[in-house]
C-alpha cells in the first residue's frame, strides 16, 4: 500500500510538473499572441494613414483631372476659334490684294493717256 501511494504521489508530481508546463507554455503563447496583436494593430494603424493619405492625393489628382479636361475644352474651344480667325484672315488678305490689284489697275489706266484726247 505504501507503494501504491508513493507511485500516487509519484504521478500526481508529474501531473503537477506537467500542468506548470503547460501553464508556462500558455503563457508564453499568450504573451508572444499579445505581442504579434499590438503588432498587427500598429502595422494596420500606419497602413490606415498611409490609406488616407493615397486617398486624399487620389482626391486631388481627380480634381486635377476634371481641371485639365476643362483646361482642354478650353483650348479646343481657342484652337477653333483661332482657326476660324485665320481662314477668316486669309481670305480677308485675298480680298485686300485683289482690290490693291484693282486700285493699281485703275491708277495705270488713269496714267495712260486716253484715246478720246
Amino acid at each position: 500500500m505504501d507503494q501504491q501511494v508513493e507511485d500516487l504521489r509519484e504521478r500526481m508530481k508529474l501531473l503537477q510538473q506537467d500542468r506548470r508546463a503547460n501553464v508556462d507554455l500558455l503563457e508564453t503563447t499568450k504573451q508572444n499572441n499579445a505581442e504579434d496583436i499590438r503588432s498587427m494593430r500598429e502595422e494596420n494603424k500606419d497602413l490606415m494613414v498611409r490609406h488616407n493619405h493615397l486617398q486624399k492625393s487620389l482626391d486631388l489628382n481627380r480634381g486635377n483631372g476634371q481641371e485639365v479636361s476643362g483646361l482642354k475644352k478650353e483650348v479646343l474651344h481657342r484652337r477653333t476659334e483661332y482657326d476660324s480667325l485665320k481662314v477668316a484672315s486669309t481670305k480677308r488678305a485675298r480680298e485686300l490684294k485683289q482690290l490693291k490689284d484693282a486700285a493699281k489697275t485703275c491708277e495705270l489706266e488713269a496714267r495712260r493717256p486716253s484715246q478720246e484726247d
